[in-house]
């Protein structure tokens, strides 16, 4: 049974314990309050080894969440309030003032993807005036509190919509028509049935078999150097023991090949929980050797499967000349781990007729297209130039040049602009994926 942890606000919290319970499945529901919304990260700092998964009564705690080291999207859910609830609010509110409301006041996080603000700005088409007051880490209970306060008593609203229980107990007892923004018993169930689906995934992913080849590049050129035939075997037996010690901390089994490779069998969860200690192989065997080590990784339902994605990894490393990791699995998605922190993932799947016929026009494979999508998303820029991409992509200036071409000859990529240079010669030209 997985051990659930709901995070919220107490009345949140309680209310969404009182419908888990009513739902039917192999959870365990713990509850863990807070009073202010910030503590949110204090909680999964100290609660995070007794849970399994996390569930935030909205948008705002989990936004918070991600603030922590121990954030992880597949095992943290949010409930997603819907306009349905705002619209309730100014109903329910209205029925008690014995009027329709027509200005509102309503406060939200300030982060710039969140999902809140559109729901509440859908009011503003039927309202008169909706004022919107945004808060973040260092503003106070009291400045939100104060702000309602101070438009109630210039007469421009009828009624607040606030997403803290406290600020909904203060205005309430100062005679202000208020509303707690929290989730419905429809949105709470809807959640759990699509955690739970989930949470099976996330199990059939944990579980999933998982081959990594291990190979030191070079290794002829090794042996070779190594004239006497002792000194080969005893930096062998060295590359296994430090093989050795990746196979037990990821509880694998081991298979040494020649030519300075090895083939280990785990399970997907323990392997992507130890990318770091895969790294830390990865630089030992290489000031062992004196030689670049590279890791392919295959995840699949099966043995066969999870070692052909492997060696197809290794395989993709091999010819590209790339360093560190590669990931492949079976839905066609592949990871790059250029170091435990930094990585990239595209798909060589796509289903983008139109896309794969322009590319059927080039010598560029739609891996590559995808690779290059999934560069330009990392680093979260849209105009990209020759000499960029080609180190993005380690190969050179002019192999990157012969790319772009192609794709601007077949539409895929347009040029946008020049970037000045500091030292004399012409500026490089700048280009931007279609649309």
């Amino acid at each position: 049974m997985y051990k659930i942890g709901v995070v919220g606000p107490e009345r949140s919290v309680e209310r969404i314990l009182h419908y888990a319970t009513e739902f039917e499945s192999n959870l365990s529901f713990i509850g863990y309050s807070y009073n202010i919304v910030y503590e949110t990260t204090d909680i999964i700092e100290k609660y995070h080894g007794d849970v399994d998964f996390w569930l935030f009564s909205g948008y705002i705690p989990y936004k918070i969440a991600q603030q922590s080291k121990y954030f992880s999207k597949e095992r943290m859910e949010y409930i997603f309030i819907t306009e349905n609830t705002f619209y309730r609010g100014l109903l329910e509110v209205s029925h008690e003032i014995g009027k329709l409301a027509k200005n509102v006041s309503g406060d939200v996080l300030h982060v710039p993807e969140e999902n809140y603000i559109g729901e509440l700005k859908e009011l503003d088409k039927m309202l008169d005036h909706l004022y919107i007051k945004r808060f973040n880490a260092i503003t106070s209970i009291d400045e939100i509190i104060n702000h309602h306060i101070e438009l109630w008593n210039e007469k421009k609203i009828d009624l607040v919509l606030t997403v803290y229980p406290t600020v909904e107990e203060k205005l309430r007892e100062k005679g202000i028509p208020v509303y707690w923004v929290g989730p419905l018993n429809q949105d709470i169930f809807h959640t759990l049935q699509l955690f739970n689906e989930k949470i099976q995934t996330f199990y059939y992913k944990e579980t999933q078999t998982t081959a990594l080849v291990v190979q030191v590049k070079n290794f002829d050129f090794i042996k070779m150097a190594n004239e006497n035939g002792y000194s080969i075997h005893f930096l062998q037996l060295n590359m296994k023991r430090i093989v050795l010690h990746i196979c037990e901390k990821i509880d694998g089994y081991l298979i040494e090949e020649s030519n300075g490779r090895f083939v280990l069998f785990s399970s997907r969860g323990i392997v992507e929980r130890n990318i770091n200690a895969i790294f830390e192989m990865i630089d030992r065997l290489s000031a062992e050797t004196n030689q670049p080590v590279v890791v392919g990784i295959g995840h699949a339902s099966t043995v066969y499967y999870a070692e052909n994605y492997a060696h197809q990894a290794l395989q993709h490393l091999m010819e590209k000349d790339n360093k560190g990791i590669i990931v492949m699995q079976e839905d066609g998605t592949t990871k790059e781990f250029f170091q435990a922190t930094s990585q990239i993932t595209y798909t060589s799947r796509v289903q983008d007729i139109k896309m794969i016929e322009k590319l059927q026009l080039t010598s560029i494979s739609v891996r590559m297209f995808a690779k290059i999508e999934a560069i330009l998303n990392e680093l979260k820029i849209e105009a990209f130039s020759a000499k960029m991409l080609a180190k993005e992509l380690s190969m050179t200036e002019r192999n990157a040049q012969r790319i772009i071409a192609e794709l601007v000859k077949v539409g895929l990529v347009e040029y946008c602009g020049e970037e000045s240079r500091q030292t004399r010669g012409r500026p490089a030209k700048l280009y931007k994926l279609s649309e």
